[in-house]
């Protein structure tokens, strides 16, 4: 038997393995918040960690990751890196990432009384909030990274964690961790008791905090257990917890809370976007309701990339250029310690507008992001390049199944933490969406916390969400040739 020390902060503890077990799963049982953005497939090189004492020493794929001077000051990666006996790994400790909890919602009325939990459960994050029902006041709020981020960045590393690890694993992270964010809102506002939950997210983080295998998920013709909207299995805090219904595998619960927060069925032609991992959409035009996901992938939350980073203390969130100098701007004003999906836009934006890359995504050499020291290299470029294409061309597919032109879009919401500080023309530039929308884009903040919130005080809006989810019409992208052609035609940086 060996030991690993982990040290974290001012804190340290021992835990006992055998020799030849992986560091970063000891880390995933010990530090739960520890993240593997690739879930331990070596392929991305950010569970880097400093350790010292007997370990074997690394592997092709961890050196070429790495590199000399890394591997010579100690850093190894958590998921290649195993013990050979004692052994310290210090974690570095983490300032809190940006979360979105504010939200804007339509004026609705408060028909119960009493305390209750509203509860998004993200793929990257979860928001949690405290309300005293009848008056709508927020008492506490929690904000943390997802528990269960040690098993994958994306949905499809989760269902497959589910598999290698077993589902009572996954599904046992989330309920717990939603149980501590719950004692300690209720511990700060003084509330002993509350009357009830409603608890939304994606098909996918719904099955898991359900307990239900989330396997036909990931395959064709993506069969879900439940589509919810119904009272959960679970209690939360002793309570009972309502869960929205879902439209499809890949349009959540959260996008339906999303489009009753956005109040996008008033009338007219409206637009949403939440921004994601995953990105869903929604179109109203009519009063019908035509909704569609795409897999964006995790890199506009600075996963898979090579400087990237939530946007945590540190993190570029804003770049821009004067005259020839490259200026950027760090979330908290701290030492750049890497790039967050709005810096990667606004660098993209910029790298454009100086020819460091071509509209078709070439890139000579590094980019360096003024004085920072971050850099963006061709991968980060190719990465931010599918991601930003399945976007737009999904909007685009979804536009035109009805017949539509973005001209003619009255309202564009966009929900998510990313669109928080989203510059709208570095989006346009790029060709995140297109540009008609630009002087029609809002941000409506953390739409499926509004939307959950709103189901939490008025029980009468439950069989709305309900109603409106089931008469939705789910568009298959997949089976769209259009979007596939899209897809392509979208690839280019530029204003579509």
């Amino acid at each position: 038997m060996c030991e690993l020390t982990i040290v974290r902060g001012g804190d340290s503890r021992a835990v006992s393995a055998e020799a030849g077990a992986l560091v970063s799963d000891l880390l995933r049982q010990a530090v739960p918040a520890f993240a593997l953005p690739c879930a331990g497939n070596h392929t991305c090189g950010k569970c880097r960690v400093q350790i010292t004492g007997a370990v074997e020493p690394p592997d092709e794929s961890e050196r070429r990751l790495l590199g000399g001077d890394d591997l010579a000051a100690g850093i190894r990666l958590a998921c290649s890196c195993r013990l050979a006996g004692d052994a310290t790994v210090t974690l570095e400790a983490e300032g809190n990432s940006k979360i979105i909890a504010w939200n804007q919602t339509p004026p609705f009325e408060h028909t119960e009384s009493g305390y209750g939990i509203a509860v998004d459960i993200g793929t990257t994050t979860v928001a949690m909030q405290l309300f005293d029902r009848a008056s709508g006041a927020v008492l506490a709020e929690r904000l943390a990274e997802n528990a269960q981020r040690g098993f994958g960045a994306d949905v499809i590393s989760r269902i497959e964690a589910c598999k290698t690890e077993g589902l009572d694993v996954l599904s046992g992270r989330i309920n717990s961790q939603l149980e501590r964010m719950a004692a300690e809102c209720m511990q700060e506002a003084g509330v002993d008791h509350i009357e009830e939950s409603v608890v939304t997210g994606n098909s996918t983080m719904l099955h898991l905090y359900e307990g239900l295998d989330p396997a036909s998920l990931a395959v064709v013709p993506f069969d879900v257990q439940s589509f919810f909207g119904c009272m959960s299995r679970h209690t939360l805090a002793g309570a009972p917890v309502y869960l929205p219904r879902c439209i499809g595998a890949y349009v959540g619960a959260d996008i339906v809370c999303a489009i009753l927060a956005s109040d996008m069925l008033s009338g007219g032609v409206q637009l949403l976007a939440d921004i994601g991992t995953n990105g869903e959409m929604a179109l109203a035009k009519d009063g019908k309701l035509l909704c569609c996901s795409t897999a964006a992938g995790p890199a506009f939350e600075g996963a898979g990339l090579s400087c990237g980073m939530p946007a945590a203390p540190g993190a570029v969130r804003a770049v821009w250029r004067e005259g020839d100098q490259i200026c950027f701007e760090t979330v908290q004003d701290q030492p750049a310690k890497g790039v967050c999906g709005s810096g990667i836009l606004d660098a993209l934006a910029v790298m454009l507008e100086t020819e460091a890359i071509d509209d078709s995504g070439f890139l000579e050499e590094d980019f360096a992001i003024g004085g920072s020291g971050v850099q963006i290299d061709q991968r980060d470029v190719r990465q931010i390049q599918l991601a930003k294409s399945a976007i737009c061309a999904g909007l685009i597919t979804l536009l035109e199944e009805e017949g539509v032109d973005a001209a003619d879009v009255e309202r564009f919401s966009i929900a998510g933490g990313f669109g928080s500080s989203m510059n709208f023309d570095s989006a346009c530039a790029i060709g995140l969406f297109p540009a008609a929308l630009r002087d029609k884009t809002g941000f409506i903040g953390n739409g499926a916390l509004g939307g959950a919130s709103m189901l939490l005080m008025n029980k009468s809006l439950r069989e709305k969400s309900e109603h409106m989810a089931q008469q939705a019409t789910e568009l298959s992208l997949s089976a769209s040739p259009a979007f596939m052609d899209y897809y392509v035609d979208c690839m280019s940086f530029m204003e579509f």
